[in-house]
């Protein structure tokens, strides 16, 4: 029973640890594509912060102008941004999973590489003679 329970902290524990990763990064791209980060240091934005969803781009529509919201309570700010803000938002965002994608598949050709490397084990290669074509 203990083993279960241990288990299962490690893998929660395991679980917050990529959310919280995963959650920096997003806040990394909405900085670099222009979102604003505002505190909730008033009343009235503090009940604002905790009535949106947490750590999720949401959209909203001001009169005619649209912006994207990302909650952070924890830290007590929300990120802000126009339409222009998340269209490069979603281009960094594409660009980071292709070098991810990239290097996922660069690291794949260098462990193939090395595995067929391992082959050596077997010692130098022999020369074998032409195959036979036919009796005589």
């Amino acid at each position: 029973m203990k083993c279960l329970l241990l288990l299962i902290a490690v893998l929660v524990s395991g679980c917050a640890a990529i959310e919280q990763a995963d959650r920096s990064n997003t806040e990394r791209l909405l900085a670099a594509a222009g979102f604003k980060v505002l505190p909730a240091n008033t009343p009235e934005r503090q009940l604002s912060l905790e009535a949106m969803p947490s750590y999720k781009v949401e959209r909203k529509l001001k009169g005619d102008e649209v912006f994207y919201f990302y909650a952070c309570p924890d830290q007590s700010i929300a990120y802000i941004g126009n339409q222009t803000d998340y269209s490069k938002y979603r281009e960094l965002e594409l660009q980071q999973e292709i070098a991810n994608q990239n290097t996922a598949a660069s690291e794949n050709t260098m462990l193939a590489a090395q595995q067929w490397n391992d082959w050596r084990v077997w010692g130098p290669s022999a020369a074998l003679p032409p195959p036979r074509m036919g009796h005589r």
